[in-house]
Formats: C-alpha cells, sequence, structure tokens
C-alpha cells in the first residue's frame, strides 16, 4: 500500500482520520503508532513486524543510553547495530521497504536523544510515523519535540491543518500519479527496446524524460507525506527546494532530498572535520560522505561511478574556475542541467556496458554496424510532448509561487479538483508504478 493507493485514500486514510477524531486526547499517540503498524504491514507483508521489533530494541538501548557512565559505548553501539543491520540487507539483495530511511531516523534519533529520556509512544512517534516511514524525510527530534508534547493535549487533526494537508496531498498525488508514471512510459519504452542503436536526440530525450520522472515521483511523495504532517499535526522537513534552479552540482544537492544531505552532513561530514583542516582534509571528508551516499543508494558499480562523479565536479566547482562558471546566470544553470541530466543516467542503468553505450549515444557516438534514426525521436515527442512540457514547468520556480500565492483563494479549489479527478482517473485505469525511491 502507497499514498497513491485508491484503497488507502478513500478507505484507510479517512478511517484512521475519523478514529483520531473521536477518540481521548491521551490516547491519539497510541492510536497513530498501531495506524503506522497497520500501513506498513499492509505495505511490507510480514517483513513489516521488522520494523518494530527494531525499535523496541532501539528503546531498550535508549533507555541505558541515558545513564552518563554507558553513553559513549552505547551510543557506538546503537551505530553498529543499526548500520550493520542496514549493510547485511545491501550485501543479501533483500531491502525490506523503507528500511533504509528507518535506520537513518533511528541513528539520528539515538544520538540526537542521548541526554533526555523519551516515552515509548514519543520514541515509536519517532521511528514509525507512518508519513515518513517508507521514504522519508528523516527528521530531527528537536524539530518535532514542542509538536510531540501538543499531541497527548490538544486535538491532533484541527480544521485549518486538514485543508492545508488536502490541498497539498492533492498536488503531490497530481505530480506521482498523472505526470511522473505517464512520463515512465517513455524511458521504459527505451529500456524495453534497448540502448544500441539509439540517435542522439532520443537518448537526450530519454535522460531528460527520466530526470523529470525521478524528480516528480519522489517531490510529489515528500509533498504528499508533508501533508499528512500536516494534517495529523506533526509538520514534516520539506525535503526539495527548487533544486533545478541550483547554481552548480554542490548547490543542487543542497536542494535535493535536503534531509538525506543534512543527516550525511551532521552525522558523517562535521564529524570527521568537515572543511575546517585543510584542503586535503575536506576532500578526504567529502570522498567518504559520496562513498556512502553512492553505497546507500545501492551496491551495483553504476551507484558508484555517480557518487564518483558529483564528488569530482563538486571538488572542481569549489577549487577551480568551474566553480564561477556554475554561478554564471545563464550558463551555469545550463551547466548544472546537463550535468544532472547526465548523471541521473549513470544513475538509472546499472549495466556498466549498457551504461556506456547510452553515455556515447549521448554524444553522437555510435557503435559499429548501428543506424540511430530520428523517427523514434520524433514518434516519442509527438506522443510526450505535452508531459514533458509539464514536468520541465513544475521543475522551475513557478509552481511553489502560484501555489503559495492563490492556494488560500476561493478559487483555487477549481484546479485542485481538476488535479484530483485526473488523478483519480489515472488510478483506476492504470496499474501505476511504485515510487521509485522505494528501492533505496
Amino acid at each position: 500500500m502507497s499514498f497513491t493507493n485508491i484503497y488507502f485514500i478513500f478507505i484507510l486514510l479517512p478511517a484512521i482520520l475519523i478514529l483520531i477524531s473521536n477518540i481521548p486526547n491521551r490516547i491519539q499517540k497510541p492510536v497513530l503508532i498501531a495506524s503506522g503498524l497497520v500501513f506498513y504491514m499492509l505495505s511490507a507483508g510480514w517483513w513489516g513486524l521488522a520494523i518494530p521489533l527494531t525499535t523496541a530494541v532501539n528503546y531498550g538501548i535508549h533507555r541505558l543510553i541515558n545513564k552518563p557512565r554507558n553513553r559513549g559505548m552505547l551510543t557506538a553501539l546503537t551505530v553498529i547495530l543499526n548500520a550493520g543491520l542496514l549493510i547485511a540487507a545491501k550485501l543479501s539483495g533483500y531491502m525490506p521497504l523503507g528500511l533504509s530511511f528507518y535506520i537513518f531516523q533511528m541513528i539520528s534519533l539515538m544520538i540526537d536523544t542521548r541526554d533526555e529520556r523519551l516515552s515509548p509512544d514519543d520514541f515509536c512517534i519517532m521511528s514509525m510515523f507512518f508519513p515518513k516511514l517508507i521514504m522519508g524525510p528523516i527528521v530531527r527530534y528537536r524539530d518535532m519535540k514542542s509538536d510531540l508534547r501538543i499531541v497527548g493535549r490538544e486535538r491532533m487533526i484541527k480544521p485549518d491543518k486538514l485543508e492545508r494537508g488536502l490541498k497539498l496531498y492533492t498536488v503531490g498525488l497530481f505530480m506521482k500519479v498523472v505526470l511522473a508514471d505517464n512520463l515512465a512510459t517513455l524511458w521504459n519504452s527505451l529500456n524495453i527496446a534497448g540502448v544500441y542503436g539509439l540517435a542522439t536526440p532520443t537518448a537526450w530525450l530519454g535522460a531528460v524524460t527520466y530526470s523529470l520522472e525521478l524528480y516528480l515521483d519522489f517531490w510529489g511523495y515528500s509533498l504528499m507525506a508533508m501533508a499528512l504532517g500536516y494534517i495529523f499535526g506533526l509538520p514534516l522537513a520539506e525535503n526539495f527546494n527548487e533544486p533545478y534552479s541550483a547554481a552548480g552540482v554542490g548547490d543542487f544537492y543542497r536542494r535535493w532530498h535536503i534531509t538525506l544531505g543534512t543527516w550525511f552532513r551532521d552525522y558523517v561530514y562535521i564529524p570527521l572535520g568537515g572543511n575546517r583542516k585543510g584542503r586535503v582534509s575536506t576532500m578526504r571528508n567529502l570522498v567518504v560522505v559520496w562513498l556512502l551516499t553512492g553505497f546507500w543508494h545501492g551496491i551495483t558499480v553504476n551507484f558508484l561511478i555517480w557518487a564518483g562523479l558529483l564528488f569530482i565536479l563538486i571538488i572542481l566547482e569549489r577549487y577551480t574556475l568551474l566553480g564561477r562558471l556554475a554561478k554564471a546566470k545563464v550558463l551555469g544553470h545550463i551547466y548544472t542541467v546537463v550535468v544532472i541530466v547526465i548523471s541521473w543516467v549513470i544513475f538509472a542503468i546499472h549495466d556498466p556496458s549498457q551504461l556506456w553505450v547510452y553515455i556515447k549515444c549521448m554524444f553522437g557516438v555510435y557503435s559499429e554496424g548501428s543506424s540511430p534514426s530520428v523517427i523514434q525521436f520524433v514518434r516519442l515527442l509527438r506522443t510526450y510532448w505535452y508531459l514533458i512540457l509539464a514536468g520541465a514547468f513544475f521543475a522551475t520556480p513557478l509552481p511553489r509561487r502560484i501555489y503559495e500565492k492563490h492556494s488560500r483563494k476561493l478559487y483555487f479549489i477549481a484546479p485542485l479538483v481538476i488535479m484530483a479527478g485526473l488523478s483519480i482517473f489515472f488510478m483506476l485505469h492504470n496499474n501505476g508504478n511504485v515510487f521509485m525511491y522505494y528501492a533505496f
């Protein structure tokens, strides 16, 4: 089950809302935790039991970690246990749904709460609040602390937050179901046809389409997670900040998947010394961060190539004239978009030989005996042009500005109803695609 599942939207979510709206304040937290377990079990099956069991073990360590004499040893132990579980899952080839996000959330929670003792309810909500359980965002305890205190004393679900959440959910649902899922068919058709013989325009069209699909898929999910956070009175961190308006690769990854980047910064980069000990030390620390980032996404070689390319570009932007180019108003934007699109191709294609062929096709270097034709490009563009334009529009700052300016106006209901109607239509008539980041 996912946020785009028709049964979640029209049965499970309303049932949870009605239940929580009609129970005493003091039991809102336990009911919310139970709701999360039901959602996760419906999403992951019996493997869903792994999450509450791991949470119970971590809470037991949390109760001991508050004692000063145990703090250092137990903090190291909890990091090793949780990281070890993630590594074992990666190497085994089986990743329970959302485990990477859950493990990072748990490490953050255990480190941040060494000096205070959480109640079982608060600990479970921080680790298993279902809007963020499967794909984040990775939320810091300090950012939810005040809201957790309010939940036990006041009603969780309030009319203004409910309205705000439903509007945001509608936009996120539209981005995922109408735009991302339909753009996915172009990229999938290229994969089925094979990478050999792609004309250069077709290869670039596929790369741009995949980039938009990935962005709309993950940003759409993040908006729905934020929306559910508002609805339940526990606002979640924003995970994207107009990344395709970035000035350079470094800036792009400060805007893309913000909570993951912040996690690596706060728990890896800064503890290693950050940029405080000179250029060589900074480069070493960045190598570690990007190696871990690549491994977090997968153990195939393409993720290491992807992470290595981004590391090199960030270093060049920091220490060479490439940094000035990245900040140039027009050329810098073109440079950023082009290299990010190329990097997403590396991210998407796991087979190194096929990846190399695809990259060569993008630059007009064809395999011997191939006969690339632009007919495929023309056909795909004729079929998908309106979706590509819509996706490109959502990659600009304009949608956010329009939403912030008009979302509280009465007339904004009309476009929201259209978005909701289109989303429901595609949910009923398409099989749909799982969220792309479920794989990580």
